[in-house]
């Protein structure tokens, strides 16, 4: 059997099914630190047979989104996040490096991905064919309707679960409110609370003679303007929701227009193995083309672009 090392912290996901050679850590921007450890692991089993001589840790695939810190000799590392910079960039991040263990002429190299991933708040009543339904009561099969398609069935749902101690931790991670009528009359209809990042849809002339575009996607976040769309600083724990169609699509959400789960923007190992195994059955595509999922319902604004359509905002 050949050398192996393996990631044996029990806070990531590979093992077999990634040959022993591949750990994935998926984190939430509420997730400071992303810790690890690796192991000799001679009989692949993801259990630990005790320490290599050495370890050698590669630099990072981007130094944007936070700082690698190890041990070459116990073969431990902390990854700390720069959320400041996942936030400003707009949308989910990926960072990876590698790991190499020694032990006289042996040696193996491991890859270590870092996902750091958004989305609809519990409450929020999203527009179905049987009316507006809470978005933490809907299934997948469900058809909800869409700007752009009529009504779609729901592919897949997912969810992640900030506590209190978690906004606490990371306040720019707290929810925006969207009061109604912050988007235009009716619009949202009643208040709407979503992530920093989730993307809403702008309208108007300035969204043309900017971008091009009579109608862009825009980080809630970059509409703050302290008036009727604010932080949510009075919510102390949120529960977040992922809605995936067959296509990316613009759904209504307690009256307003935002978007569906988009996977352009993920690593799909960012999920554990059972969702990934029920992904790739739905869409194949996404694991051997990264746009095998399709464009982006619409042009999509960064963060630090979409000053110049915060006083469009009513």
């Amino acid at each position: 059997m050949a050398y192996n090392i393996s990631e044996t912290s029990g806070n990531s996901t590979g093992g077999a099914s990634t040959g022993y050679d591949k750990w994935t850590f998926n984190v939430a921007f509420s997730d400071a630190t992303v810790r690890g450890d690796f192991n000799e692991d001679v009989n692949q089993d993801g259990i630990s047979d005790g320490e290599a001589s050495s370890y050698q840790f590669s630099a990072l695939s981007t130094n944007k989104y936070g700082t690698l810190s190890f041990n070459t000799r116990t073969g431990q590392f902390t990854f700390t996040i720069n959320q400041a910079a996942v936030i400003a960039s707009g949308s989910s991040q990926t960072v990876e490096f590698t790991v190499t263990g020694f032990r006289g002429l042996n040696s193996d190299a491991d890859r270590v991905v870092i996902n750091i991933a958004i989305c609809v708040l519990r409450g929020t009543r999203i527009d179905t064919a049987q009316g507006r339904v809470p978005v933490e009561d809907l299934q997948v099969g469900d058809r909800v309707r869409t700007l752009d398609s009529g009504l779609q069935p729901i592919r897949w749902l997912g969810s992640r679960r900030l506590t209190r101690r978690d906004l606490d931790r990371a306040p720019d991670l707290r929810p925006i409110r969207l009061a109604a009528g912050a988007l235009g009359p009716r619009c949202p209809d009643e208040a709407l609370v979503v992530s920093p990042q989730h993307r809403v849809l702008v309208t108007g002339w300035k969204a043309e003679l900017h971008f091009g575009q009579p109608e862009v996607l825009v980080p809630a976040k970059s509409l703050v303007n302290d008036l009727d769309i604010t932080i949510a600083h009075d919510l102390d724990d949120v529960e977040y929701f992922h809605v995936l169609f067959d296509h990316h699509e613009i759904m209504v959400t307690n009256g307003a227009p935002t978007e569906s789960f988009f996977p352009g923007d993920y690593v799909m190992d960012a999920f554990d193995q059972p969702v990934r195994d029920e992904l790739a059955a739905l869409f194949p595509a996404l694991f051997t083309d990264p746009a095998g999922f399709g464009p982006a319902a619409r042009s999509s604004v960064k963060v630090a672009e979409a000053a110049v359509l915060r006083p469009e905002v009513h």
